[in-house]
């Protein structure tokens, strides 16, 4: 049934991409054909050793999505994934964001119908915190923006800013049904993200790799060989013995970060300072058949706790500092907040980054790069923007070096900014008073959001000024904070409404009428099982959808 046919009582809007058209002038005496132009110089405008081969070492979601990036947009290149057999993957349930979506269907045009019928995904319209106050207060950060003081002025209920955090309160899924029980699908309209089962999803990558041409050596390196000069990768050797070059090498040997770290030996730079958490206790919990649309940060004693959840089951996450927990200790606590929990194993991190994506003939992306813990999914959203600046960046020749320190202050400081707000979730959490959270309060360093907390006490939301402090490529804007402080109840002055109260009351009335229509997430899967393709299909081929890349 076409959207149409139910009345949707608000507008989405999203902002247009900027498109900027390059213009050129004719000359009024152009040079003659037999002449060289005045400004040309063969030796500049000759490319010298092109790169035609890359090598990416590890695989992962970060190794296979890079590699099928660069078979994407740039189908000249050779590509190999070396992947070891021996090391196993991170096997937990992923949170993303929406930038997934639209990478794998827009940049990738990734077929919905494969993806969903392989790797089972499940829908996320945003982040459920358990946070910020005492007793059971949440707040929803939902990927649907909305006017978002405006619940707060009239007093209202705070979450009640757009239908993406009305889906996320009420547990519903974007599938409407009208008076006569027909079905309206809205997944064009409201942004979301996917959770991801890991195993299946890097198996559904593998196979997409293969597909586009990328060749796949199962064979673990057994050294890493740099230049006499120490600033570049000259070559791998496998445990077959066979030494193995490439122009480009691609980093994904996660934590390890053998090649960036170990071999060329990019500084680390700890986030510490701002994030104190250092391990998860990860276990499968039953959710009886109920897949929540969102992912839960839940506070705990010492850190919080994450449920991603998947068709089966409810993945779940204990992220924790061992100053103030000991790894049997935080999983005592999971357990007794958890019915049915499975087994357990911890993992051990540390949050910080490298201080170059790329260095030489060596880019690092993924978890060898920079890691800041599961808070706000920011794994695979920097995964993708690393990649994307691989693509939009890759040199013509080797000779082509300026590149790289630009690109470096350009993710360098996106991985700063994840830090600087992911702190703010720390800094200003008062749902529990333990001697962790205490710390936290007292000691957590958001020194690179001082500014923008003080610009929301000031004037408050960020949203409402229209400004251009803030650069606009962030990966969290004004939006992002104004959900974070709000929801933490952080005092500001607040600024005038967006609208009139009346107005307000029948957009919200009508909000949550349509959320009360809505269909539970697992209903709305078995719906869209027996319904058109077209409709699920809907969410990349609609000419208003959301889906869109960039």
């Amino acid at each position: 049934m076409p959207s149409s046919q139910v009345r949707v009582p608000w507008s989405v809007r999203l902002p247009a991409s900027a498109h900027l058209t390059a213009s050129a002038r004719a000359r009024e005496h152009p040079p003659h054909p037999s002449q060289p132009h005045p400004w040309h110089d063969s030796r500049v405008t000759q490319a010298s050793g092109d790169y035609k081969t890359v090598g990416i070492i590890g695989g992962g979601t970060a190794g296979y999505l890079t590699a099928l990036a660069l078979r994407k947009k740039l189908p000249h290149l050779r590509v190999t994934l070396i992947e070891s057999p021996t090391i196993p993957i991170i096997g937990v349930g992923e949170g993303t964001t929406p930038i997934m979506v639209k990478f794998l269907h827009a940049y990738l045009e990734r077929d919905v119908h494969e993806l969903y019928r392989k790797v089972r995904p499940t829908w996320k319209f945003g982040v459920k915190f358990e946070w910020g106050q005492p007793g059971d207060y949440y707040f929803n950060y939902a990927f649907h923006p909305g006017p978002i003081l405006d619940s707060v002025y009239y007093g209202g209920e705070f979450n009640d800013y757009s239908l993406g955090s009305l889906l996320i309160s009420n547990e519903r899924a974007p599938i409407v049904t009208n008076e006569g029980g027909q079905l309206t699908s809205l997944i064009d309209r409201i942004p979301f993200a996917y959770h991801l089962d890991n195993g299946r999803f890097v198996a559904y990558l593998k196979e997409q790799a293969v597909g586009d041409g990328v060749e796949l050596l199962e064979r673990s390196v057994t050294e890493f060989v740099p230049t006499e000069n120490g600033e570049e990768l000259d070559h791998v050797v496998t445990d077959d013995g066979e030494e193995r070059r490439f122009d480009l090498y691609v980093d994904c040997t996660g934590f390890r970060a053998e090649i960036i770290g170990e071999t060329l030996g990019s500084p680390f730079h700890s986030y510490e300072g701002s994030l104190f958490c250092d391990r998860a206790i990860v276990a499968n919990v039953p959710h009886g058949g109920h897949i929540k649309p969102f992912t839960t940060a839940e506070t705990m004693n010492a850190g919080w706790c994450w449920n991603t959840p998947s068709v089966e089951d409810d993945h779940r996450g204990y992220v924790f500092s061992s100053q103030f927990l000991s790894d049997d200790e935080a999983a005592e606590e999971m357990r007794s907040k958890n019915e049915g929990m499975g087994d357990h194993r911890v993992i051990r991190f540390k949050t910080g980054r490298r201080e170059h994506f790329w260095k030489g003939n060596v880019v690092a992306i993924g978890n060898s790069y920079g890691f800041v813990e599961p808070l706000e999914s920011t794994g695979l959203h920097m995964i993708i923007l690393e990649i994307n600046q691989l693509v939009l960046n890759f040199p013509r020749s080797k000779k082509d070096t300026a590149i790289r320190g630009i690109v470096n202050r350009t993710l360098n400081a996106h991985w700063d900014d994840v830090r600087w707000f992911l702190a703010v979730h720390y800094r200003f959490n008062k749902k529990l008073d333990t001697p962790f959270w205490q710390a936290c309060r007292n000691a957590v360093d958001i020194g690179g959001a001082q500014e923008r907390v003080d610009l929301f006490r000031e004037r408050t939301p960020l949203t409402y000024r229209q400004s251009q402090f803030f650069k606009p490529e962030e990966v969290f804007g004004d939006f992002a904070y104004d959900v974070l402080l709000l929801g933490q109840r952080v005092q500001g002055r607040y600024l005038e409404a967006s609208q009139p109260r009346v107005e307000w009351q029948k957009r919200v009335d009508g909000l949550r009428e349509l959320a009360g229509n809505a269909l539970t997430q697992e209903r709305a899967f078995e719906t869209l099982n027996g319904a058109p393709p077209q409709i699920l299909g809907s969410m990349v081929t609609s000419p208003n959808t959301w889906v869109v890349w960039p």
